[in-house]
């Protein structure tokens, strides 16, 4: 990504640059074709984490019914090569609803003719990052699906995923070098650091459960996928951490936090039978704490860089 600064730097992603196309500017048409782009490329079906949820879908509905356990178990896939020790419990994924609700009001908001100058600074500032990360989850689209179960092929979605963690990272420290200046205005948080935030934070989660699921793809040890595990824990909840104290950030720690709880919440399950209940005690325990030190720092920036009395 080496040449995103000079991209940055081009007459179409200027923010001075006169509109090129219904009243948009280069950089507000890159934003709002490569969300779109995103969007459609989320709605394809034939995705791993697609066949997952109907699986999911059935086992709750045999649960609904009162049918046994291992009935009501057997439409999860427990024993998924992709289920890893370090997976998060369905529930935690209704964040994407609120990530994509609210990027659309951001790629509305930024395209609006009538956008504060300062905001339009700040906008263009991220586009290039922003759209670098929406032609990133296109791809891992296309590189999540079952012709990519094997090891020498899976870790390209988890590659994917990281990449866009950075690009989403450089979008973030767009609003950090704002700060200094001048404060975000409520529209400004509200419609791109907070929906922006939210998809940086779930996205760096999704790298991390990535990485635990391609060591269980690729058949690693129980003990090896136990310490990955446990370093996974306590790795995002250091970053987080120092994310939030460090710039303010507290809508990453935070969305890392959900993460970490929704894995203590699944609890290693579906591999308790290779694992036994100890360690995965420890490790659900381990996740809930680090979840508590997230929601901690995350309230201790918001008093610190927020000003709030």
């Amino acid at each position: 990504m080496w040449g995103v600064a000079k991209l940055a730097k081009l007459p179409c992603m200027a923010a001075s640059s006169a509109p090129v196309l219904l009243g948009m500017r280069g950089w507000q048409l890159a934003n709002v074709a490569s969300f779109a782009v995103n969007v459609v490329s989320v709605s394809v079906g034939g995705r791993v984490d697609g066949e997952m949820a109907k699986e999911a879908k059935r086992a709750a509905k045999a649960k609904r019914e009162g049918k046994s356990e291992a009935e009501a178990a057997a439409g999860v896939p427990r024993d998924s090569i992709y289920r890893s020790l370090f997976t998060p419990a369905g529930w935690a994924f209704a964040i994407w609803g609120v990530i994509y609700l609210g990027e659309s009001v951001f790629v509305a908001a930024q395209a609006s003719p009538s956008l504060a100058s300062s905001s339009r600074e700040l906008y263009a500032a991220l586009a290039p990052w922003w759209t670098i990360s929406c032609g990133l989850q296109a791809l891992w689209c296309v590189a999540f699906r079952p012709w990519a179960r094997r090891p020498r092929h899976f870790w390209i979605s988890g590659a994917l995923l990281a990449t866009e963690a950075v690009a989403l990272g450089r979008v973030a420290r767009c609003f950090v070098g704002a700060s200094p200046s001048r404060s975000l205005s409520t529209t400004e948080f509200l419609a791109a650091r907070l929906p922006l935030g939210l998809h940086f934070g779930w996205i760096t989660a999704a790298a991390v459960v990535n990485l635990n699921s391609l060591v269980a793809v690729a058949g690693a040890a129980p003990h090896a996928q136990l310490s990955i595990a446990f370093a996974s824990v306590w790795g995002a909840a250091a970053l987080g951490v120092a994310v939030a104290l460090g710039t303010g950030d507290a809508v990453f720690a935070a969305t890392l936090a959900w993460a970490l709880a929704a894995v203590a919440s699944d609890g290693g399950t579906r591999t308790r039978e290779v694992m036994g209940e100890t360690p995965l005690w420890a490790l659900s325990h381990g996740a809930a704490w680090a979840a508590r030190a997230l929601a901690a720092a995350s309230a201790i920036a918001v008093a610190i860089y927020w000003k709030i009395p």
